[in-house]
Order: structure tokens, then sequence, then C-alpha cells
């Protein structure tokens, strides 16, 4: 086993052991069965099959390759200059929109252990990228002393995608600068399905111990600065897919030191750019989600009316349940200007969410409980008042009571 995974840097006080026995020397034997990684989709008749380890190259070629829906494979060959790799070619072409399913038997690592029964991966035929297939999901810009940032995205597309060439960026000078490409392998992404960008796996996983790490994956990371900046997520021909600027204004204001937690987006359908779309993760999840649903994720209800609150009742506790409420409004036709502002009983006005803007068909916007003042709210009911007109006079007042919560100690 002579592969890049077998070697180390020397630990020895001189740097090195010439004509002696190595210092990183484990004679531990290897028991462990490889396991299937992922499977990669060369071209219409090509897959790439990636494993855990460095395995035994024979026994790629000879090992057993089941497709269903079923696809024969024609023959299976090395991948030159890897050691973890084999390349199969099919006997017929993938069916764009089918999800296959690939099972792997027979095959072993250069130790000689048998890969484990259930060993399969799914794949599909890459289709293009739209803006809006592929969302910036989840961001961690101010990790712990001495960690790693990440970037989570989610296909919310029904689409299976590959990023392979496309890349992550930031701004610079109001600019899209240091680029760099995510991966050159045509790692794919089925719908609904999340990958974790990060310069550092081990360290990630290690900070966060419910991490997805089988949805990791491992890259150069441009920098992305404390307080403020942006992630930009580019196609292949640098067009922009994704842009999120972040700021520390975004968190949960009761959350004092946004070091080590991520800014978690509450719904993919809504815009990147609203800014009550980003919510801190929480605390229950252990301050950020790496690789699987949002703790803060909360589907905006379907309009029904000009406006509709959910939940009715909310509770700011950042313990990732109805953390905020959204209010969803709904017109017949565009045009018009709106201002949302949240009253306490006695009729004052503690929160003004949004003032004169304009808005959409249909839209929404959160609130985390949090006054102009910067306190959170004191429990009980609130009245959301939604005030609406258009440039010929129209004028339409909507309001609905919510009732804010708080943890009874």
């Amino acid at each position: 086993c002579s592969g890049a995974a077998n070697w180390i840097a020397s630990n020895a006080p001189l740097g090195g052991t010439p004509g002696a026995i190595n210092s990183v020397f484990d004679p531990t034997p290897d028991t462990t069965p490889p396991t299937l990684v992922s499977v990669q989709v060369q071209s219409t008749t090509e897959l790439v099959l990636v494993f855990n380890e460095a395995m035994n190259a024979g026994s790629l070629v000879a090992g057993g390759y089941s497709i269903t829906p079923l696809l024969a494979v024609a023959n299976a060959s090395a991948v030159v200059g890897t050691d973890n790799r084999v390349l199969l070619t099919l006997s017929s072409s993938i069916v764009v929109g089918t999800v296959y399913t690939l099972s792997v038997i027979g095959v072993t690592d250069c130790t000689g252990n048998m890969i484990a029964a259930n060993n399969s991966g799914s794949f599909a035929l890459p289709e293009p990228i739209s803006a809006g297939d592929l969302m910036i999901n989840e961001v961690l810009y101010d990790p712990d002393p001495n960690g790693s940032d990440f970037v989570e995205l989610y296909n919310r597309s029904q689409k299976t995608l590959s990023l392979a060439n496309l890349q992550l960026a930031n701004e610079t000078n109001g600019a899209i600068a240091s680029n760099h490409v995510i991966t050159t392998d045509a790692v794919l992404l089925l719908p609904g399905e999340y990958i974790l960008l990060t310069a550092s796996v081990s360290d990630i996983a290690a900070r966060y111990r419910q991490s997805h790490v089988d949805r990791f994956l491992e890259m150069s990371m441009p920098s992305y600065n404390n307080g403020n900046g942006s992630v930009v997520l580019l196609d292949a021909a640098s067009a922009v897919l994704d842009l999120f600027r972040y700021d520390d204004n975004l968190h949960f204001t009761l959350v004092n030191k946004p070091e080590g937690y991520s800014l978690e987006r509450i719904d993919p359908d809504r815009p990147t750019s609203d800014t009550t779309n980003w919510q801190t993760a929480s605390d229950v999840a252990g301050r950020a989600t790496p690789g699987f649903r949002n703790s803060q994720y909360s589907a905006t209800a379907s309009p029904s009316g000009e406006m509709t609150i959910e939940p009715a009742i909310f509770s700011p506790d950042n313990d990732g349940f109805e953390d905020v409420l959204t209010v969803v409004y709904h017109f017949d036709q565009a045009g018009f200007v709106g201002t949302l502002s949240a009253f306490d009983v006695a009729g004052r006005e503690v929160r003004k969410l949004m003032e004169n803007q304009l808005l959409g068909v249909e839209g929404a916007i959160s609130w985390d409980g949090i006054l102009d003042d910067g306190s959170k709210g004191r429990m009980g009911p609130y009245i959301m008042l939604f005030e609406v007109f258009d440039l010929s006079g129209n004028t339409e007042r909507y309001r609905k009571t919510v009732t804010l919560a708080h943890r009874l100690d």
C-alpha cells in the first residue's frame, strides 16, 4: 500500500529518521473494509467510482457492479494517477431525469479487506445549472479560534447538478474576486441534497459533532471576513448563480458573540437578498447544521388573502423551534408600496420591519421578536399592521394579532 494515504510528515525531532525505523511507523493491521464514497458521471456512458481508501487495482477491474434501473457495465478499468477510483464504461447511455442506484461487490482495499455488503451510491445525468437551482444555504464566516469557514449549498431544483468547475468567490471593493474552483470532478448533487464546502473537513466535523461528513467536500476556500462580507457562487463561465452579503447584524441580537455560529437561510424559496430570511443557527442544534437541514428552516406558508402570518405564536429563544414569525403577503396586481410594523397592546410601535418598500405581487418578511431598541420583546400579544397603497391613491390596512412567548424558568 504505497498510495498517498499511507504517507504522512515525519514527527521525529530531527525532522526525519534516515537509516532507522520511521517515526510514524504503525504496525496495527488494517481491518476496516473500504466503502464507496461517490459515483461521478463523466459522460452519458462513463462513470467514475470513488472509494475512501487505496484499492487493489486488480479487484476493481474484476469487481461486480450492478445498476438499477438496468444499465449493463461493459468494462471496468483503472483511472490513471489514482489508487481509489475505477472507470466504468456502460453498454448504453444514461437517460436524462432518471436516478440510478449502483451497487458494488467483490472489491478489496490494498491490504485485502473485502468491501461490505450494501455499498451503493446514486447517480443521474447532470443537467445545466440555472440561477436559482443551487442556493447558498448556510455560512460560517466567523469560526472559533483557529477554525475553518464553511459554505453550504442546497439543490432546490428538480434536476441533478454537477459541481464540476463551479466556483466560490467573494467581493472586494464591489467587484467579484478571489475565485476558487470548487472541484474539477463531476461531483453530483441530487434534488434536495446538501453539500458543505470547507478547507478542513476534519476541523468542522470535530467542532460540530452532528455533522453529515458524507456531504462534505474539501476545497481551497476564498477568504471570508469576520463582521461582514460576501459569498458568491459562480458557474463554470463565472456567471453569478447566487450572492449572499452577510453581516453580523443578521445574527440574532441576543447572541452576544457570533463567533462559531453559522447564519442559516430560513426558506430556500425566498430571496438570498432578503435580510429577514437569515437567522443564527440554534444553540440546541449545536450552533450550526453542517450538511443537513437548517435548524431555523421554516417553509413560507401559502398566502391566503392579502396577509398571512405563521406561526401565530412564536418564541424567539434561538432553540430552533418557531424562533421567527413570517408575514406573507399576496396581491392580485403589482405596484403596491408597503409598510409593516409591530405594535404592543398599548398601541405603541415597537418594531418597524418595512417602510415604504415597493412590493412584488407576493413576498414574505420575518421577525425574530427583537424591538427597534435592540431588546427582546416582552411575552404577550402584538399587533402586526400592514399598510399598502398604490400610485392611484388606493390604500389598504391589514391587522393581525400574534403572540410572543418565552420559556418559563
